[in-house]
């Protein structure tokens, strides 16, 4: 378990949240990786990923089945030329690699998608690649304290060139 890891279930416990540790035996690095060893319904699995816009660095909470619709992204956070942050970006701004992103540690905006509420639960990256976390979608949305919004693509936009 590395600190990240460390470090977050630390603060559930001293937040009183109930979670659950999945230790999954295995490098996870992306969602579809998760459905591979995860014995649930795959809508359940959560993916975290970290845009930026050159100047700021910004993160998307979403099902990890769906795609981000970067138009949407930018209306909520005001900017343009959103793109994924590279692995390298991570590494040097974060500390971290693409499979250690974690929604509840990940200390930039972040915004989620409002389908989170078709859940009673949702499992998640933890900040380690061989672990997840599974919370109660209440008690994720009061750890983070955010509004939720439509960032989901649902295929009637047209194309964004980027």
């Amino acid at each position: 378990m590395n600190m990240n890891l460390h470090n977050l279930l630390q603060g559930l416990k001293e937040n009183k949240l109930k979670f659950r540790l999945l230790d999954t035996k295995t490098t996870m690095i992306s969602s579809r990786d998760v459905e591979k060893v995860f014995d649930g319904n795959p809508r359940e699995i959560w993916k975290t990923l970290v845009l930026t816009d050159e100047k700021n660095f910004y993160a998307a909470f979403l099902c990890g089945r769906d795609r981000l619709n970067l138009h949407k992204l930018e209306k909520v956070f005001g900017v343009n030329g959103l793109r994924l942050a590279k692995a390298k970006e991570l590494k040097e701004k974060f500390k971290i690699q693409p499979g250690e992103v974690c929604p509840l540690t990940i200390n930039i905006p972040i915004v989620c998608d409002y389908s989170i509420r078709d859940f009673e639960k949702v499992n998640f990256g933890s900040g380690d690649m061989m672990y997840g976390i599974e919370m109660k979608v209440d008690d994720i949305l009061k750890f983070l304290g955010i509004e939720l919004m439509d960032i989901r693509d649902s295929g009637d936009e047209p194309e964004q060139n980027s």
